[in-house]
């Protein structure tokens, strides 16, 4: 925009600028006339003396006559040498204002931003193709516009002061909206450059750059700043930004809280700030590296502002613009709590290798894993007896036992009497060393019990309290319970009630798989189980074994005028209504939708049709979900009679069902 604004100036002031050659011009000028005033008053002489001689000689008229040529010769000889010197520089001047009009029409014609040049009237007499493109309606010419009509409405007023100031031969750029065609906004970046013609402005260049690929660009920064702000300001790891200088020039949160440093202390100041004393050769080292262009990680120690001296992973990140490293980051990560994990694993790792040994048995054997259990921690805490105790309202029932203890499996021991109560109230292990030497020596649980030590955890299953997890011994031990035995113990209990919580989901996922969740009735599975064995009854004992099949009647309706939610609560009500009228032992199972099926296992007392009727007085009843009247269609089938297996008695009911259906369709039952 600068380098085209230079041009239009110099082409504007080619005239003005060059003040010798204007001179020049008008003594060229002045000169000519003269030359042609003399001419033509030698000419004038010649014909006046030739027609007075004439008459007296002709031959000298005719001198004179050849004379008066001689002298316009001589004089045009004379001026074409004084002035041919001028008429080449002129040639020169001509050819140099052609060369820089033809390279302005093609910088003109061709740049990329829009171009507009207007009069002294703000009316626009040429456009190049970029405006035209965008302020041009197809091929018409966008000439002949006025400045205001460029320029959004609410942006005129600004445009024509910027304009007037343009006209006084001031450069004005400024930020405005263009109106381009359907009077689509674009913001530009304008500039207005006034043109100026033999020392006076003969009108304005309007050059904008369209600003919606940098608004573009604009939003990506901020969308790219706000990304690199989530990464590192908000990040839990802590991480310093340093620069080239190696001083830090960010800190994120994370940081300031695990080091206890504050952002003040630590903005300018070096990592020798939290570094351990020395250790100036590896930072000197992985300075290098990172600054090499080399992302690595490595152990190193973090010395906190109170002191303390952590364990940390380091991760240095180079910053790279291009191909020029600008600075590097620095991630830690803190190994505080790895590192005393890794020393109590180690502390304890051969009894959680037993642990997870224990874990790996089936969970169908639950019982002999708690007797394992049992053992195992009697062995490994040196201790005579182990208990598995459950609670069960106010006693503790033993689930299992280890060693020779006075509690067998199944006793139940009130809760007030036994010390394992204090487990449940602290929710924490309980550690007695020696009974007669603690606080407890006096508890109602200690009036008659041989033991001297113990030790005890809660068991819980599912963050619900089930029991707890007891050793006790009649002797001391060598030496006293310690962090890992503490630990020990806790991890016992939690095995316990993990295999209690998986024992309980497997049972609950058998029911699942057996029951319809919507209503409680059985489903299709248990359906299929449950007649095979009541034909294999039948047939043994000589019973008679029948199976309904229904079918709701203008369920369709309930669900499209009332909703699935509506629906579900009524067919939850249809399977609270068959369990009230048929017999305890019968089953009633849902098998889809709005299907229902219904088994009789003794037919003798308790006939098909009685049965029918029972079920549909019921299921007709009004439902407080649905103002809408449900009806049923009922099939039935007998063992023997229709069919000697499940799958051709259902066929048969079903079938049976269909033709009870379109019979009441046919009579407008409902």
């Amino acid at each position: 925009m600068t380098a085209l604004g230079g041009l239009l100036r110099m082409l504007g002031e080619m005239h003005g600028a060059d003040a010798p050659e204007r001179e020049e011009g008008r003594f060229f000028a002045f000169s000519a006339r003269a030359f042609a005033l003399a001419a033509v008053a030698a000419l004038l002489f010649a014909l006046a003396a030739g027609f007075v001689a004439w008459p007296l000689h002709p031959l000298a008229a005719m001198a004179i006559g050849v004379a008066g040529a001689t002298i316009l010769l001589v004089l045009g000889a004379i001026w074409l040498w004084m002035m041919l010197p001028t008429v080449r520089r002129f040639a020169g001047f001509a050819a140099a204002i052609e060369l820089e009009r033809a390279r302005f029409e093609r910088l003109f014609s061709k740049m990329p931003d829009i171009g507009i040049l207007y009069d002294k009237n703000g009316v626009s007499i040429q456009v190049n193709a970029s405006a035209q493109a965008l302020f041009g309606d197809g091929d018409a010419d966008c000439t002949g516009r006025p400045f205001f009509e460029y320029v959004a409405s609410e942006q005129r007023e600004y445009g024509a002061r910027y304009f007037s100031r343009a006209l006084t031969g001031e450069v004005v750029e400024f930020e405005t909206v263009a109106l381009g065609i359907q009077d689509r906004r674009i913001p530009v970046w304008a500039t207005l450059v006034p043109v100026v013609g033999a020392g006076e402005i003969v009108g304005v260049f309007w050059l904008a750059k369209d600003l919606r690929p940098l608004r573009v660009l604009e939003r990506e920064v901020l969308y790219e700043t706000e990304r690199f702000r989530s990464l590192f300001d908000i990040n839990h790891e802590p991480m310093l930004q340093f620069g080239a200088d190696r001083l830090i020039t960010r800190a994120n949160a994370a940081f300031e809280r695990i080091s206890g440093y504050g952002s003040g202390e630590l903005i300018g100041a070096t990592s020798a700030l939290f570094s351990p004393e020395g250790t100036e050769n590896i930072r000197e080292n992985t300075y290098r590296r990172v600054m090499a262009g080399e992302a690595f990680e490595s152990e190193s120690q973090l010395r906190c502002k109170d002191g303390r001296v952590l364990p940390v992973m380091t991760a240095l990140i180079p910053m790279a613009r291009g191909t020029e490293i600008e600075g590097y980051y620095l991630v830690i990560r803190d190994l505080s709590a790895q590192r005393m994990f890794e020393r109590r694993e180690e502390l304890t790792r051969e009894k959680l290798r037993e642990l997870y040994r224990l874990a790996t048995v089936p969970q169908e054997e639950l019982e002999p894993l708690l007797a394992r259990v049992l053992d195992f921690g009697r062995r490994m805490l040196g201790m005579e007896i182990g208990y598995v105790l459950g609670i069960d309202g106010d006693d503790f029932v033993v689930r299992a036992r280890g060693g020779s203890g006075r509690f067998a499996i199944g006793e139940r021991v009130p809760i007030a009497r036994a010390i394992s109560r204090h487990v449940l109230e602290s929710e924490e292990p309980l550690v007695i060393n020696d009974i007669r030497e603690s606080s407890m020596r006096n508890d109602v649980a200690t009036d008659g019990e041989p033991w001297r030590c113990f030790l005890g955890a809660p068991i819980s299953v599912e963050g619900i309290r089930f029991g707890c997890l007891a050793f006790s011994s009649k002797y001391l031990r060598e030496a006293p319970f310690d962090a890992n035995d503490f630990d020990f113990v806790k991890l016992m209990a939690a095995l316990l009630g993990s295999a209690f919580e998986r024992d309980r989901r497997a049972r609950t996922l058998g029911d699942l798989a057996l029951r319809d969740p919507l209503t409680g009735l059985a489903n299709r599975t248990m359906l299929a189980q449950r007649l095979e064995r009541e034909i294999a009854h039948a047939r043994r004992n000589g019973g008679e074994l029948g199976i309904l099949f229904l079918d709701l009647d203008g369920f369709k309706d309930v669900n499209d005028r009332f909703g699935h939610a509506v629906g579900d609560r009524l067919l939850a009500e249809v399977g609270r209504r068959l369990l009230g009228v048929v017999r305890g032992d019968e089953l009633v199972a849902r098998i889809g939708g709005d299907e229902f099926v219904v088994v009789l296992n003794d037919l003798r007392s308790d006939s098909l049709e009685r049965c029918t009727e029972r079920i549909e007085r019921a299921l007709t009843q009004p439902y407080t979900e649905s103002e809408l009247a449900v009806g049923v269609s009922i099939g039935s089938a007998v063992l023997g009679l229709d069919g000697h297996d499940p799958s051709s008695l259902l066929g048969v009911a079903d079938a049976k069902m269909y033709r009870a259906k379109q019979a009441r369709r046919s009579a407008g039952v409902r």
